[in-house]
């Protein structure tokens, strides 16, 4: 099957019955393994377990759209830890579904203490913007491209927390870590709107900073505020920045795969898939206002 081009979804358990009712509005589907599976921890046997249900659908789909693979457990930016049994169910998920692509974000969620048994924090947290991380994260993104033997992007992450005194801006980090380890940037325009709502920076200035020709997927998505801050809470609509930023750097994107609509399954409900399927036709417009088959890679 050919690589897919255009737009897709993330998917979640809400939206089973959307595949029917829309199915021309998708070119591919991104699945992130890790909200389909149950960790039972290093160590243990039989540790990745599959709820049967959730993936014959799984199964399904992928007798009728390509996939693509977004993991949120590489945990790329924890330091003295890689878990090579996590990368071993990757590798077994991909003989099976032969994904076109794998992505995971620019952050970290485990840390390791001494002896003790790793500590999930259940958020992704920032990595420091310097040589050391770099050089860390980007050998991790080999060893991972080589064992799996398709493209890896890096996703550019939500902060929440400044790190001061940093060596490296976002913008030159992001650079780097794609030259120094081979991959493409999963560019999430939402995430960089997120981060310039909550500390006041231009998101179209900080965007221009980057090497667009790095970047193979973007990711969009709605957000809302709770307790004085803006979130990624992947909530619906995708804000009208996001779309002005997006109609911005996608004629820059030279190498750009597809671009990918995040919904949370808790909002579909409120929602509707209507509104959904209203989200993926303006990305196609843009895409098609933008890209013909000779512009993509």
């Amino acid at each position: 099957m050919n690589t897919p081009t255009g737009i897709g979804m993330i998917y979640n358990i809400a939206l089973d019955p959307y595949f029917d009712l829309y199915p021309h509005t998708l070119d591919y589907i991104e699945l992130t393994p890790d909200i389909l599976i149950q960790d039972q921890g290093p160590g243990q046997p039989g540790r990745f377990l599959q709820v049967a249900k959730e993936w014959e659908m799984i199964r399904g789909l992928a007798q009728r759209w390509p996939l693509v693979a977004h993991h949120i457990g590489f945990s790329l930016g924890s330091a003295d830890y890689f878990d090579k049994e996590y990368l071993d169910n990757v590798l077994q998920l991909h003989d099976e579904f032969g994904f076109h692509w794998h992505s995971d974000h620019l952050s970290y969620s485990k840390l390791i203490q001494g002896d003790d048994p790793e500590y999930n924090t259940c958020l992704a947290l920032p990595v420091p913007y310097d040589k050391e991380s770099l050089d860390m994260i980007a050998a991790k993104i080999r060893l991972i491209k080589e064992q799996v033997g398709t493209p890896f992007f890096i996703e550019n992450n939500v902060y929440f927390a400044e790190i001061p005194d940093e060596e490296l801006t976002e913008p030159e980090f992001l650079k780097n870590l794609c030259q120094e380890a081979g991959c493409g940037l999963l560019l999430d325009l939402h995430n960089v709107y997120v981060n310039s709502r909550n500390f006041n920076f231009d998101p179209f200035t900080f965007v221009d900073a980057l090497d667009l020709g790095t970047v193979q997927e973007i990711h969009i998505a709605g957000g809302n505020e709770a307790g004085g801050m803006y979130l990624d809470s992947h909530s619906g609509a995708v804000p009208e920045e996001v779309w002005q930023m997006l109609d911005h750097v996608l004629p820059r994107c030279t190498q750009i795969r597809g671009i990918t609509f995040e919904v949370d399954e808790s909002y579909i409900p409120e929602i509707g898939f209507e509104s959904v399927a209203n989200q993926l036709n303006k990305a196609r417009n843009i895409w098609n206002k933008h890209k013909t088959p000779q512009h993509v890679a």
